[in-house]
């Protein structure tokens, strides 16, 4: 028995998997990754067996229906979910296709929230255990802090639990949409979508967050196993020396960067950010959007108190900045909060808004501002109230206490003993939050 990880999405959704396979591997389990082409770099680095899904998620010069798919991302809100479907649909056959070569009957099928439903379909038709990783808690449940779904976000409602299951089922047409190509494939029924909303809360799931960041609430399923971040060994890196001056020249720098989230004007956010930064005063480390050249916004151009970063190992990077402001990602949340460092959320949409508001209520940083809605005005705002002495103080409070209870966290240790078990004897993941045992 292998375990194959199907890791499809941006980055930030490839990162956590290929930690996990990588632990899995050093613990004697043969380990393959299936995710877009482009990932063979950081799969292939892990030592990790690759079967690539022939296509990309970004593209170097990106045609005008691409343009419009990232304006619809940028958009958030249902605008996002339409266009992040759209990609997911033109994708499905080459994602069926690479599945099918890689799983085997009998393996263990690990999927995350876009690819759960392709592993349950192994699971029926060739004899394989499921298990589902979550980065973000999508499960229902009545309380507001653990939930992405809340209509009380502060407090405890049964409206936040029906949300909760609403919104699973709106969001299942697009979350199996490559399931329901595969299944078509397999000779299986489609999954409908309060069926799926049943199999997330019943097939055996690792829940990748932090205890500190969602409480584990007592209504969800004793299928749920709330391990703690996943924090993968940092590679060594070795900086360019134009980025270690700029560190050096200065205070230390704002960092601006919303991961993989599409743009679809990169310059003119680029732009923005510049702009922002100079109002607040404040040196930036700014990352670019995907689809940026570097010849229109080249470093040479920019003035001296910004450096224009193409890649850094955030746990390499967010440590030596004076603030980080990000798109709310899981994993990017998670590198920010163990830098100890203020920080705040400029969120796109789905999991995004919620990890802002966790931000927010452990006192790391202030509350979120929607995407559609940022201007260098509000960006402007954001910095200052970040570094701020009188106010940074007080956030800088916040995110220490919060680093120090992520070191002693150990997400991919129980994770590797649970899925451990299960490949063992069949047992089911253990209910309890295993993050610091």
């Amino acid at each position: 028995m292998k375990v194959v990880l199907l890791a499809l999405g941006s980055r930030g959704d490839v990162q956590p998997m290929v930690a996990l396979g990588k632990a899995l591997q050093a613990a004697g389990k043969p380990v393959m990754v299936v995710a877009l082409r482009e990932f063979a770099p950081l799969v292939e680095a892990a030592g990790l067996l690759f079967m690539p899904i022939d296509a990309t998620f970004e593209e170097e010069n990106p045609g005008p229906a691409a343009v419009e798919a990232a304006r619809k991302m940028a958009g958030g809100g249902m605008s996002y979910h339409r266009a992040v479907s759209g990609w997911l649909a033109d994708m499905a056959p080459q994602v069926a296709a690479a599945e099918m070569a890689a799983v085997e009957p009998g393996d263990l099928v690990v999927g995350g929230v876009l690819s759960i439903d392709d592993a349950v379909a192994f699971q029926v038709a060739r004899g394989c255990l499921a298990v589902h990783v979550l980065t973000a808690p999508i499960l229902p449940t009545a309380s507001g802090p653990s939930g992405v779904f809340a209509i009380r976000p502060q407090g405890t409602s049964v409206l936040n639990r029906w949300l909760g299951r609403a919104a699973l089922a709106g969001g299942a047409p697009m979350m199996t949409t490559t399931g329901s190509h595969l299944r078509d494939q397999l000779n299986l029924p489609r999954t409908r979508p309060l069926g799926f909303v049943k199999m997330l809360q019943t097939v055996p799931t690792l829940l990748t967050t932090s205890p500190l960041v969602t409480p584990p609430p007592g209504d969800w399923l004793g299928s749920v196993c709330q391990t703690g971040i996943w924090f993968d060994q940092s590679p060594a890196w070795d900086p360019p020396a134009d980025l270690v001056e700029f560190l050096a020249a200065g205070d230390p720098p704002v960092f601006i960067g919303f991961g993989s989230m599409p743009s679809a004007d990169p310059s003119a956010d680029v732009r923005l950010m510049t702009q922002a930064a100079r109002q607040a005063g404040r040196r930036a480390v700014i990352r670019p959007s995907q689809g940026w050249c570097e010849h229109e916004d080249s470093p040479g151009d920019s003035p001296r108190d910004v450096y224009l970063l193409r890649e850094a190992p955030y746990r390499w990077l967010f440590p030596q900045m004076a603030a980080i402001i990000h798109h709310g990602g899981a994993g990017t949340t998670g590198e920010a909060l163990l830098a100890g460092v203020p920080n705040a959320v400029v969120a796109f949409g789905v999991d995004q808004p919620y990890h802002g508001r966790r931000i927010h209520a452990l006192g790391a940083g202030p509350v979120p501002i929607k995407r559609n809605k940022l201007t260098a005005d509000r960006l402007a705002e954001l910095i200052t109230t970040l570094t701020r002495p009188d106010l940074a103080a007080q956030w800088l409070a916040g995110a220490t206490e919060a680093r120090t209870h992520l070191l002693h966290e150990r997400g991919l240790e129980v994770a590797v003993e649970r899925l451990s078990t299960l490949m063992t004897n069949g047992a089911p993941l253990a209910r309890n939050t295993g993050a610091t045992e």
